[in-house]
């Protein structure tokens, strides 16, 4: 076992074949190697019984699954007879159970098969799964990567170090799951009801589930060691020379760091991003103002936002030295596929909430809106920071009243 595999494969390893058990057969050699390296090891016979345990997969190291599964079809589906069709019924119910693998792990998976590999490859593509090169499904003959003895290790090592997605993907993974339970631990030495404490300290100022929401952010992000992270698994060739493309690639990965579409409609907060015409509106009003408002529509604060060209820009900023905001101005970058939007901090106009819903778009991202909220405190007149408890300013001053007695 490698240095890379051994310092970065902590979690189980998920085998999905329906020969599991029978001596003949070299999946059980594959799967003794793996117990020998202390992986623990989820074997499924068939793709039934995985769907039904996907959620126990959720920080699996790598998946290795048989292509061949034509044995453990439960229910013919209508229409199937038998043979090519019922083999054809089978690997897409393989395809679908790597789909869904994808939604929970990000982990390696290995299809192991004594197919013509580029065939199985063009089956993978039509169906949207990228494969080999630059995708995460491989394809390997399973005589030779179960029979040959560290075969797969070394693939899952080849892959983590040739791919800076991965090797962050996992040492991230590590070490936050790690400190988070360190921090669980200490804070349960200090207290064991000690998320009922922060609860009624919070309840006065701001919703209580987000403010514990930032707390643990902050406990755990603090507690996080990069320092065993190696830059020369991330600083890696590009493998093109295409300025044009890296260009792009790297304006669509800002837009994702940015700005967020998913699951915003279940609440309202500050960063919230509506368009309507062919303006834009930035909810600027604190979290604490909007959230959890049990039968009430919210008021929100919103700014407005034009959209402006490159000379636009050039006019108003020091563009050699970057974009540095005028006092009653914000700027965002490729906001919805515009270049330049700037949202004027003298054009506040408030509404509620259920009159816009429907216009929302995007959402800004921490520490992004952090940044807007901090600029624009002197405009809204306050902080939005949450006071101290009252609970325990009251004890810390009855302390200093018994001092000054004595």
């Amino acid at each position: 076992m490698g240095p890379l595999f051994q310092e970065l494969c902590k979690g189980p390893v998920v085998v999905v074949d329906d020969r599991i058990g029978d001596e003949r057969d070299s999946i059980n050699k594959l799967i003794a190697e793996i117990e020998e390296n202390a992986l623990p090891v989820l074997g499924y016979t068939t793709i039934r019984e995985a769907r039904n345990k996907l959620q126990g997969m959720l920080f699996s190291n790598f998946i290795v699954i048989d292509w061949k599964m034509t044995g453990e079809i439960e229910e013919i589906p209508t229409g199937v007879q038998t043979g090519d069709e019922l083999e054809a019924a089978a690997e897409e119910e393989v395809i679908e159970l790597i789909k869904e693998l994808r939604k929970i792990c990000v982990a390696p998976i290995f299809i192991l098969s004594t197919y013509d590999k580029d065939w199985i490859v063009s089956r993978l593509e039509n169906k949207g799964i990228l494969a080999e090169t630059e995708g995460w499904v491989f394809i390997e003959n399973k005589g030779t990567l179960c029979e040959t003895r560290g075969a797969l290790i070394s693939k899952v090592e080849e892959w983590i170090e040739n791919s800076p997605h991965i090797y962050l993907a996992k040492c991230w993974t590590n070490e936050w799951l790690s400190k988070n339970t360190a921090v669980f631990w200490d804070l349960h030495q200090l207290n064991t009801y000690w998320p009922t404490l922060f609860y009624h300290s919070f309840e006065t100022e701001e919703d209580p589930i987000l403010a514990l929401r930032d707390t643990l952010f902050q406990l755990v992000f603090s507690e996080i060691d990069v320092s065993k992270i190696d830059p020369l698994f991330i600083n890696k060739e590009l493998g093109h020379a295409d300025k044009e493309l890296e260009t792009k690639s790297l304006k669509d990965l800002y837009r994702r760091l940015v700005y967020i579409d998913r699951d915003i409609d279940k609440d309202v907060r500050p960063g919230d991003i509506f368009k309507k015409d062919d303006s834009y509106y930035l909810n600027i009003r604190p979290e604490c103002d909007t959230t959890r408002r049990a039968g009430s529509n919210p008021k929100i604060y919103l700014l407005k936002g034009d959209v402006k060209t490159a000379e636009d820009i050039r006019k108003n900023y020091e563009t050699p030295h970057g974009i540095v905001d005028k006092e009653n101005q914000i700027t965002m970058l490729l906001l919805d596929e515009n270049d330049f939007v700037v949202f004027d901090k003298r054009k506040l106009s408030v509404g509620n909430y259920s009159a816009w819903e429907k216009y929302k778009k995007y959402r800004v991202t921490h520490p992004f809106i952090t940044q807007i909220r901090q600029s624009y405190s002197s405009y809204l007149g306050r902080f939005g920071v949450p006071s101290y408890p009252a609970q325990m300013l009251e004890s810390l001053f009855e302390s200093s009243n018994e001092l000054h007695d004595k």
